[in-house]
């Protein structure tokens, strides 16, 4: 009976041993075929497995590897430990999920129909080893992450934003607009919030460490506490954000920030930003400040400067002040989008040396300029067709604005004073100078304008309409005006040197010049002037004939007038303008060997009709010269009058003979000293 007993232990011992050994060399993938023809039959599924290791023994443990779900998920290994397994109550709970080098494609990612069975899934933990995940966009390689106490599926609905924690880390995260490397985090989600209380990684070469909360129902991302820190951000086209999405930021700090753009560029920049709210299209609602080394938005540079930034949705507000082009500034300066507008409410520059570039544009179209204050600036052409220079100049400017490629008054106040050491436009040169102007809807007043210019002095006052014909009004007085630096900013065919005195009262419209009245005084003193040889010429035609009046080619006039240079002691042309027409009555120029008197009038339209004469030293006339017709083609007429005994005197004025005149009838002595 014992032997029996014993017999019968050793047979159960034997079948077990070889129930266990049978088990352990069980082959999954033998089941694979149906199993997964079943699952993709009757759930959507489209599952496919390389290779499956599962053991009877250990029925809540599986590895499959070379795993394929549709066209947006695949993994060389899925490894899953079932805590639990209720059928018949439809809930499953995975004690252990882990991942190993999957890919998913958020994108192309479907809804996955599983059976009532399978209704509530839990899991404890789920890990994930060098995931790679794409989603409109973004792009994430590289990921370890570890997610606990997570239910994604509850009474037969996915839930994948139910509550859960998680950290873990990233290699690399990349976006159209955003490079981020080496990531780590941690946090949980809550009530549909990915809530990271840290997130730390690599950004555009420096350093990001920030809250993070990503509210996807609500399409709001928060970053709490940014700190940013040697970051140096490039891009090509200023960053849009998504349609529908809004940006919060609290409490953000910045150290040594650069920023590379087409427009933009700006380095060393620290500061904080209080609070920003950016939805898209529209500005950020935003506080904050910053320090900065420089900065440079196209043509405009700044040095070592600070700013203010006061923001909302439909303008930008800043407040900066610093140092620019050698000098100091301040300014306060509103953006309107909506209206390509910009508002400069205070700007002050100091000891700035200014440079002109050469296509130097306002990019603009509308600019109200409120308030400009400028001191002891210098301003520097480099442009070839601008030869300007500008030194020792200060600049006030009040309430004006800048449109429709036109200035036009803000208030009542528009006003501009400015002063100046020297300004130089070729070789042109005012020194010590002053002007006070008004700009109101209908004209343009100049009240003041003095300047040392032409090493004489120079003033101007008056009023100018804004709109055509421009109607207007002129003072100018101009005293001891040299004209060799005219002549040589001229650079004409014949030079020309001399001092002037000039006087001129006008009003009229300054496109139409018949309507032109006023007084017109010139008054010059030893001027000379190449190829005009007055007194050669006016000998050479009181020694011809002319006892009847011959018209005279005034090309062949001109042409032997040419022939040497003339020098006048003396000219006063001075009388009334009326109707356009300078009428010159008792003017008079006196030359070395000749007195020539003028009668008439010079047409401002284009057109002359004067009468100028030879006058001896009893101010009779025994040359008469008739110039007729416009400036261009004129018509020349010369005649010598018969003289009176005694003569009638035919010129007066102030204008006095010369004293190396001839003496007596001019045509006799000519024709004398030609025999």
């Amino acid at each position: 009976m014992k032997k029996l007993a014993k017999y019968l232990l050793g047979l159960v011992l034997i079948l077990l041993l070889a129930g266990w050994l049978l088990l352990s060399v069980f082959d999954a993938n033998q089941l694979k075929k149906p199993v997964l023809g079943w699952l993709n039959e009757h759930t959507d599924i489209e599952l496919t497995v390389g290779n499956l290791e599962f053991n009877p023994l250990h029925p809540y443990t599986l590895l499959a590897e070379d795993v394929q779900l549709g066209d947006w998920f695949s993994a060389r290994k899925v490894y899953v430990q079932l805590a639990s397994l209720s059928p018949l109550s439809g809930h499953t709970r995975i004690a252990t999920l882990d991942i190993i080098d999957a890919n998913i494609d958020l994108d192309n990612a479907t809804e996955l129909t599983l059976p009532d069975n399978l209704a509530n899934i839990t899991l404890d933990e789920l890990t994930s080893t060098n995931l790679s995940l794409n989603w409109q966009g973004w792009e994430a390689k590289g990921t370890d992450i570890t997610i606990k106490h997570w239910q994604p599926r509850q009474d037969g609905a996915w839930q994948w934003w139910s509550d859960f924690t998680l950290n873990g880390q990233l290699r690399q995260l990349t976006h159209p607009a955003l490079a981020m490397a080496q990531i780590s985090f941690h946090g949980q989600v809550t009530q549909q919030q990915l809530q990271l209380e840290r997130i730390q990684s690599r950004l555009f070469d420096g350093l990001f460490d920030s809250g993070l909360t990503l509210d996807i129902p609500r399409q709001e991302i928060t970053l709490t506490a940014p700190a940013f820190s040697h970051n140096r951000v490039q891009f090509d086209e200023l960053p849009q954000l998504a349609s529908d999405w809004t940006l919060l930021l609290s409490r953000a700090q910045f150290t040594d920030v650069s920023i590379t753009s087409p427009k933009l560029t700006s380095n060393g920049i620290k500061g904080d930003i209080r609070y920003l709210e950016w939805q898209a299209g529209g500005l950020p609602d935003a506080r904050g400040q910053w320090q900065a080394d420089e900065a440079v938005l196209d043509w405009l540079r700044l040095d070592k400067h600070s700013g203010e930034l006061l923001s909302s949705r439909e303008q930008l507000g800043l407040s900066i002040n610093g140092q620019a082009y050698e000098g100091a500034f301040n300014s306060e300066l509103r953006w309107i989008p909506q209206q390509a507008r910009l508002d400069i409410d205070s700007l002050a520059l100091q000891g700035n040396k200014l440079i002109w570039q050469p296509g130097l544009y306002w990019p603009t179209p509308d600019v109200r300029l409120h308030k400009l204050n400028i001191s002891q600036a210098e301003l520097l052409s480099l442009d070839s067709e601008l030869a300007l220079s500008i030194l020792g100049a200060d600049l006030f400017i009040s309430d004006l604005a800048w449109s429709a490629g036109q200035w036009r008054p803000l208030s009542e106040q528009a006003r501009l004073e400015a002063s100046w050491n020297e300004v130089a436009f070729s070789n042109l040169v005012a020194r010590q100078g002053q002007a006070k102007a008004r700009l109101d809807d209908t004209e343009l007043t100049i009240e003041q304008l003095t300047t040392e210019a032409l090493d004489g002095q120079l003033s101007v006052s008056g009023h100018l309409g804004r709109y055509a014909p421009h109607p207007g009004k002129l003072l100018l007085e101009g005293q001891a005006l040299a004209l060799r630096p005219l002549s040589r900013w001229i650079n004409g065919d014949r030079g020309f040197s001399g001092t002037v005195n000039i006087s001129a009262a006008l009003d009229g419209d300054l496109q139409q010049a018949k309507s032109w009245q006023g007084q017109l005084a010139i008054d010059g003193q030893d001027i000379f002037i190449e190829k005009v040889g007055l007194d050669s010429w006016l000998k050479s035609r009181l020694a011809e004939d002319y006892a009847r009046a011959r018209t005279v080619d005034p090309a062949l006039a001109a042409l032997d007038l040419t022939q040497s240079d003339g020098f006048i002691y003396q000219v006063k042309l001075a009388g009334p303008v009326t109707q356009g027409r300078w009428q010159l009555d008792g003017s008079a120029l006196q030359s070395v060997r000749h007195l020539l008197a003028l009668r008439g009038n010079v047409d401002f339209a284009g057109g002359w009709q004067l009468q100028l004469g030879a006058i001896n030293d009893a101010g009779c006339r025994e040359l008469a010269i008739d110039l007729t017709d416009t400036w261009r083609t004129p018509q020349l007429t010369l005649h010598q009058p018969k003289l009176a005994t005694p003569c009638k005197p035919w010129y007066s004025g102030d204008v006095l003979y010369p004293n190396g005149g001839l003496s007596g009838p001019l045509i006799d002595a000519v024709r004398k000293l030609g025999e």
